[in-house]
């Protein structure tokens, strides 16, 4: 069960959450947009989803635990590769949480769709610039599920039983079906567009886009 407001483990200064959010948000920036290689039009796109991404967050927080930045972080993923797909993941998580509030449950989220964006990368879930929508659909679903499951560890703690954060897992069952639900629906109704848009207008992908191999240090 992923939580998006109130407080769960360790909660940063304003100063710490200060730097840590301008320095998270420009390098992701930086790796994703790639200003010194990137024409304008590419940059103002890939911000452009990013914030779009950021901003359904913010507007679908009222409805528990739909997320559709989970898909959106596989079909990055396979789309610019393994690490402008997982700069894109922690560029929307922080912008989104600038809002939706930040606490150490922040690192969890960033790095969670990060790591999402990376099996993206990996797991040929496009094919001559199209989605292999089957493939995406059952992704997406161990995603989600994998995803909130590893957000919940920023709630343990050393004064935590194995029985409690069982527990805990356990009544979250029904928003990570709600996460995996959004998510099926996200990947039929969001992926193609999005895939489409991202081939279009970007001046330089890479080439192990098409059948999913990208590498994380030339991506």
């Amino acid at each position: 069960m992923v939580l998006t407001d109130g407080v769960h483990g360790p909660v940063l200064a304003p100063v710490e959450s200060l730097v840590i959010n301008t320095v998270l948000i420009t390098i992701s920036f930086l790796l994703l947009c790639r200003p010194t290689h990137s024409a304008k039009r590419e940059i103002l796109v890939l911000t452009s989803i990013t914030l779009a991404a950021a901003a359904s967050r913010v507007l679908l927080e009222p409805f528990p635990n739909v997320q559709p930045l989970t898909v959106m972080c596989l079909v990055m993923g396979a789309t610019l590769g393994a690490r402008r797909g997982m700069a894109f993941a922690v560029m929307a998580t922080m912008v989104s949480n600038l809002i939706l509030s930040h606490g150490w449950w922040t690192l969890f989220q960033a790095s969670g769709w990060a790591a999402i964006a990376f099996a993206g990368s990996r797991l040929s879930l496009v094919f001559e610039n199209e989605v292999v929508m089957k493939r995406l659909v059952v992704s997406a679903i161990v995603a989600s599920f994998l995803f909130d499951w590893w957000v919940s560890l920023s709630i343990y703690t050393s004064g935590m039983a194995i029985s409690e954060f069982g527990l805990y897992l356990l009544n979250g069952l029904p928003f990570d079906i709600l996460h995996a639900l959004a998510s099926i629906v996200s990947a039929v109704w969001i992926a193609p567009w999005l895939t489409n848009l991202v081939f279009e207008e970007t001046t330089q992908l890479d080439a192990p886009v098409i059948n999913g191999e990208a590498d994380v240090i030339s991506a």
